[in-house]
């Protein structure tokens, strides 16, 4: 008797793990939606240029097995950019994208003006004007953007970069 209660314990509680650890895999997989809006500043080799407004309506993919995405919508100078679906980075391997999901590389695809999106490729749209988030961080649960690079590719220009981390810019 006292060893079927405890086989009954030990099945109650394993049940319960297991349910906790399932709802927590369909919640880390559920996607992250923010809005967010910060000042970016153009750079050129430690030189800082003008500011630019950044506002981002942006999603968040998170997994286990691959790197943390970003998709969505980024509005700098006027100029509304949405992601181009399709053409993010991706991994080699199985393993490659472990390492890049446990390194912590949060990654995008290119932005390219709205008015473009047309299912090209991504030859076609560096030719555009396009955004590339190189490297970015956030605080919190993704409140707010700790770092950005973000570089733009402007048709017949040289691409700008902007930056968000000033205070690495200015040394402190």
């Amino acid at each position: 008797m006292e060893n079927a209660k405890k086989t009954r314990f030990w099945r109650w509680a394993v049940g319960i793990l297991l349910a906790g650890l399932a709802l927590f895999v369909v919640w880390y997989h559920i996607p992250i939606h923010r809005t967010l809006e910060v000042t970016a500043y153009e750079t050129d080799y430690d030189v800082i240029g003008a500011p630019a407004v950044l506002q981002m309506d942006i999603t968040i993919n998170r997994s286990f097995f691959r790197g943390t995405v970003v998709r969505g919508t980024i509005e700098m100078d006027g100029v509304s950019y949405v992601s181009a679906r399709g053409i993010e980075p991706k991994p080699s391997s199985f393993l490659d994208g472990l390492k890049t999901k446990w390194s912590g590389i949060i990654s995008s695809g290119y932005f390219v003006e709205a008015e473009r999106l047309a299912g090209l490729g991504i030859a076609t749209y560096m030719m555009e004007d396009s955004l590339f988030i190189v490297d970015v961080s956030f605080r919190g649960f993704y409140d707010s953007i700790e770092a950005l690079l973000l570089v733009r590719r402007i048709p017949d220009a040289p691409s700008v970069c902007y930056t968000v981390d000033l205070p690495t810019l200015l040394g402190n």
